[in-house]
């Protein structure tokens, strides 16, 4: 898997990165789109998706990118970074929105009649506090204003609740630490340099 810089050629790891910039993966989504997203974020999917590899001999199809505008039925969560809608071909629902849990992905299994099939997430930021701008329900505003000014899917996650209006309670399988899921960007970049 790789992670590349704006003009399409692969980052150069040896060199020190800034979490915040902005790069693409490897992979277009199922629909021909770039994937694009922080250092950060599309490190994260990199990681999951060669886990999920690993694990299911699938990589991650994304369906939704980050910062993307043109879906109304998303409600904003996809205007800024962090947050993608994805799949991997051939593996249950529910297994793949456990497998995203256990790698630092705040996420949801959305499904008929309301969605059409899909994980909604979101890489977990660290100190619970995003470094980019994320779209306004994912930390109710807090990165584009500073303040929170709406509902949080980051606080539903945390809470066990669905992250969709109402707030219901969640009784599907979450991590005991969610903490301890955080994805860790340094100890990939580590191994990135080593290779």
């Amino acid at each position: 898997m790789t992670v590349v810089g704006p003009r399409g050629n692969e980052l150069k790891w040896k060199e020190p990165q800034d979490p915040t910039r902005m790069v693409y993966w490897e992979h277009e989504s199922m629909y021909g789109h770039p994937v694009k997203g922080s250092l950060r974020t599309i490190s994260h999917l990199d990681w999951m998706s060669s886990r999920a590899e690993k694990i299911f001999g699938q990589r991650i199809v994304v369906i939704q990118t980050a910062y993307n505008t043109t879906v109304p039925a998303s409600k904003g969560t996809h205007d800024g970074d962090a947050c993608m809608d994805w799949y991997i071909p051939g593996v249950p629902w529910w297994r793949t929105q456990r497998f995203g849990r256990v790698h630092g992905d705040g996420c949801w299994y959305r499904y008929p009649p309301s969605f059409p099939n899909h994980i909604h997430g979101f890489t977990l930021p660290t100190g619970q506090r995003f470094k980019t701008k994320v779209g306004i329900y994912i930390d109710g505003g807090i990165s584009q204003f500073g303040r929170q000014v709406t509902s949080s899917q980051l606080d539903d996650y945390y809470n066990h609740r669905t992250g969709l209006v109402g707030h219901a309670h969640d009784s599907s399988w979450f991590p005991k630490n969610i903490n301890a899921t955080i994805f860790d960007l340094s100890l990939y970049l580590k191994n990135k340099r080593g290779r």
